[in-house]
């Protein structure tokens, strides 16, 4: 019963934590800028290290330093490829960018499933 709590309290923690990174002033003009295109590297490094501090806190808070240290170790690369891939589709496809263009929904559903598989891949290491 713990075990299954200590799951749920995870896995809400680290969506809170998506969240504050993603939809917040957490994630600046700079980034937000670099990201619609996947280039420049350092602001979308800048707001990988943002996710990746926000997991750390949230995890070392939950479960200790060494379950913290392997969540940040996961979630800096992961959240650096998945933004700068989902920015190089709207360079290679410039009508993506259309929020009328259903495509463009699909890619931006595509980026938010992969970054909640990461959070579900954390979890289950951290409470393994």
């Amino acid at each position: 019963m713990i075990e299954t709590l200590i799951i749920y309290v995870t896995l809400v923690a680290l969506n809170v934590c998506h969240w504050l990174g993603d939809y917040t002033h957490l994630s600046t003009n700079w980034m937000l800028s670099a990201k619609r295109y996947g280039k420049p590297f350092l602001p979308i490094l800048a707001h990988a290290m943002v996710h990746t501090v926000l997991f750390f806190i949230a995890i070392l808070a939950l479960h200790g330093l060494e379950d913290a240290i392997l969540a940040a170790c996961i979630q800096l690369p992961t959240h650096f490829v998945i933004d700068t891939m989902k920015g190089r589709m709207n360079g290679w496809f410039p009508r993506l960018e259309d929020i009328k263009n259903k495509f463009h929904w699909y890619v931006f559903g595509i980026d938010q499933m992969c970054h909640h598989l990461v959070i579900i891949f954390t979890t289950f290491m951290v409470c393994s």
